[in-house]
């Protein structure tokens, strides 16, 4: 399964510069509303969009889940008999949910509906500096191939008998940091070394102008999006202020 995707199948094409801003915003929206209202009605329209975008089966997923938490933070906290401890923990994991839910869908529009060639053509559109565009190059390559190091690291252990269960490895860190960490630190030196010394043999050093086959241009469905998100978060700044300062919700 590739880590990346692409929204060749979607029913719009967003600018890989419109899903940055994207994930911009769900950062801001995050830090700025105090509304569980605001925080799902700004949920689910990433969900809309990551559909739009090529991806309706994650996104019902996605809205699925974020449903039963919704679900579950409502009945906890109007139910009268709950223990007290347990309404306090429910409402702790669901708020953590709710808090970090918009910048991981905005992540995954990023990364399941933006192929890697297209990330590099809008940071060259940006006039993004060499030296930053080389980094971020070598990045976005390290993420799927660490997976399938740790997959191989994972099935080494496999065969050597050793359990890679969470209860495992809190009741045995010293051997978590010797069978996993250890190969992996070591795994992944090599990699970003080989990986660097691939950007460097494609030319992407030199400081000039370089083509490409992906055509990044920002449309009228950017625009649209755009303008769309700033009126979400100005809607959700208020609606989280006004239930803040204690006013009618």
């Amino acid at each position: 399964m590739d880590f990346y995707g692409s929204d060749e199948r979607g029913l719009i094409k967003l600018d890989p510069r419109t899903k940055f801003f994207i994930f911009l915003a769900s950062g801001i929206m995050t830090f700025r509303s105090y509304s569980d209202v605001g925080t799902a009605l700004y949920s689910v329209l990433l969900c809309i969009i990551f559909a739009l975008c090529g991806k309706p089966i994650q996104a019902l997923k996605a809205s699925l889940l974020l449903g039963l938490v919704l679900f579950f933070r409502v009945v906890l906290q109007n139910s009268q008999g709950a223990p007290e401890v347990i309404v306090l923990l429910i409402t702790a994991l669901t708020t953590v949910f709710m808090f970090g839910f918009p910048t991981v869908m905005s992540l995954l529009l990023i990364v399941k509906t933006t192929r890697i060639s297209q990330f590099l053509s809008a940071f060259q559109a940006m006039h993004f500096p060499v030296k930053v565009i080389i980094p971020i190059a070598v990045f976005f390559r390290f993420l799927p191939t660490v997976t399938d190091e740790w997959n191989g690291v994972r099935k080494a252990m496999a065969f050597r008998g050793i359990s890679l269960r969470p209860v495992q490895i809190i009741l045995n860190p010293w051997k978590t940091i010797e069978y996993i960490l250890i190969p992996m630190l070591f795994s992944s030196m090599a990699v970003m070394e080989e990986l660097a010394s691939a950007t460097m043999a494609r030319g992407m050093d030199v400081d000039i102008k370089r083509t490409s086959y992906e055509q990044v241009k920002f449309g009228i469905t950017d625009l649209v999006m755009v303008i769309l998100l700033i009126g979400a978060i100005i809607f959700t700044t208020i609606l989280g202020n006004s239930v803040k300062g204690g006013t009618v919700l």
